[in-house]
């Protein structure tokens, strides 16, 4: 049995795609993976926008499915009738018995952009504590106009923290592949301006993208983890990522502190609060 390689990758809503590999569908979600063999599908439906997979059962049963939404509906529509014409030929495939057993599911990590950003945004959120706790002492000293004063300075911390931070994060990124990492040159792909190409260790191909030009580019990896990538970039711009992130986030956390403290001061001394204003 054969599928054309031409067919579709089905993307949906909530970062969901369901895609063709081999002899068997791979669904995947943000935090979870599940291959379902060929043999394990009695059909696959359209409507609209929504994709169903429905998986054999034995008669009388009820039968499971998985289902994506959002998708394109013209390229679900070609996916959905390609699959379902080379279903019939499909080795070992029996309509009646129950195809979750023959579906392999997986949890699957974070990705590193996913725990950077969880990372800012807890960073963020204490921030943002701190800073409702500052206006409930200032509003408990009596001062209402103060706490009015006090939320859009608290609120441009906060941005400049998560500004601060993510710089950061992404310098310390890129310092450590360079230094640490193995770098090598990635060939452009022939007639996909943007793609390059590289091979890591084990032999596997991976791509990278970027809109830097020419026939091949520098690129440093993370030897355990080689799709960890980055496109190593002039000393100037890492420096100047380095500064400006240290700058925000001294800037935001000697602010937030220095909020902190005035708001527990004029708490305990509300005078010094109505003195201010």
């Amino acid at each position: 049995m054969s599928i054309t390689p031409s067919m579709p990758v089905v993307q949906g809503s909530k970062k969901a795609s369901l895609q063709l590999e081999g002899d068997a569908l791979l669904l995947s979600r943000p935090h979870e993976e599940a291959r379902i063999p060929l043999a394990a599908v009695e059909r696959i439906r359209t409507e609209g926008r929504t994709v169903t997979v429905e998986l054999t059962a034995p008669a009388g049963t009820t039968r499971y499915v998985h289902r994506i939404t959002g998708v394109s509906q013209a390229a679900a529509t070609m996916f959905a009738e390609t699959v379902n014409a080379a279903l019939p030929g499909t080795p070992g495939r029996d309509t009646t018995a129950d195809g979750t057993a023959l579906v392999e599911t997986r949890e699957l990590p974070l990705s590193r952009r996913s725990r950077k950003l969880r990372r800012v945004m807890w960073l963020s959120a204490g921030a943002f504590g701190l800073l409702v706790l500052s206006c409930a002492l200032v509003a408990a000293a009596g001062e209402p106009v103060a706490v009015i004063a006090l939320v859009p300075g608290g609120l441009v911390l906060i941005a400049a923290l998560a500004l601060g931070a993510n710089a950061l994060a992404n310098w310390y990124r890129e310092w450590r592949l360079i230094r640490h990492g193995i770098t090598t040159f990635a060939a452009e792909v022939p007639d996909r301006p943007g793609m390059y190409l590289y091979t890591d260790p084990a032999g596997l191909i991976r791509h990278v993208f970027t809109w830097a030009g020419g026939i091949a580019v520098k690129v440093s990896y993370d030897p355990v983890d080689p799709g960890n990538v980055v496109l190593p970039r002039a000393a100037l711009f890492r420096r100047g990522e380095l500064a400006l992130g240290l700058f925000c986030t001294v800037l935001a956390l000697a602010g937030l502190a220095g909020t902190v403290a005035w708001a527990v001061i004029g708490f305990l001394h509300p005078e010094s609060i109505a003195d201010a204003f």
